[in-house]
């Protein structure tokens, strides 16, 4: 999955041709209203397993988490109409960091980049990226050390995924989901990890994932297919909401 999702015009963070650049921050995520999935690191499981179902995508090294925010392609059904995210649900850190990323060249090294199409950006209001003295500003330093530490996350999370290829245990999944009306709703092309076969796994490799830190994981992504239910309720919402207005 591609780690720019979101992202439209992707530019460098340069100190002398962005010194009066200023960032508007209003809590407004339309900018993902058409994203019905974001990528996710190992570490969000337990608070993003509150809301959203997690999956796996992908074959082979590609393999990765995400988060599940709708049933189908372009509905985000954790925005409300005024563009704020869902009261008191967890925001995946993906969406979090908009519309900064790191990006890595080919010498290994990372350069602070933003999304110059994101309509908050501005020279007369909001947070300033540059001091008077063009210096980093406070805000950016805790922004790097932000975008610093999920980048290392979703490092860790490759390792997890590797693990669980290693061991067999993910597998394509397909999950019937039904609504007291009779309406039902097939959710296919992902995988999850196969119970049966975590549950005959040796005591070693267990032992060995829960020293790494994985075996919590493998439970929060397990419980947060449920949420399957709750995306079914928003899809079934919009639809008749969409029928009303024709």
């Amino acid at each position: 999955m591609s780690t720019l999702l979101l992202y439209k015009e992707i530019k460098a963070l340069n100190r002398d041709e962005h010194k009066s650049l200023k960032l508007k921050t209003t809590g407004d995520c339309r900018f993902a209203e058409s994203t019905h999935i974001v990528p996710l690191a190992g570490l969000e499981f337990f608070q993003a397993a509150r809301a959203y179902p997690i999956v796996f995508v992908g074959e082979g090294e590609s393999t990765s988490p995400i988060a599940l925010l709708g049933l189908k392609e372009g509905q985000n059904s954790y925005l409300q109409k005024d563009g704020q995210w869902q009261a008191n649900t967890y925001v995946p850190a993906f969406i979090r960091r908009y519309p900064f990323v790191l990006a890595q060249g080919e010498d290994e090294q990372f350069t602070v980049c933003f999304d110059e199409a994101y309509r908050g950006w501005n020279s007369e209001e909001g947070r300033e990226l540059f001091t008077e003295a063009g210096e980093n500003s406070d805000y950016l330093n805790e922004m790097i050390q932000f975008l610093q530490n999920f980048t290392a996350e979703m490092q860790r999370t490759r390792q997890f995924v590797a693990t669980l290829i290693e061991l067999d245990l993910l597998a394509p999944r397909t999950l019937k989901l039904a609504h007291a009306s009779g309406e039902t709703f097939m959710l296919r092309d992902f995988l999850a990890v196969d119970e049966e076969k975590f549950l005959q796994l040796a005591e070693d490799k267990v032992l060995s994932l829960h020293r790494q830190g994985f075996l919590g994981w493998i439970y929060a992504h397990l419980m947060s297919l449920g949420n399957a239910n709750q995306l079914f309720e928003h899809y079934l919402e919009s639809k008749t909401s969409a029928s009303t207005r024709h």
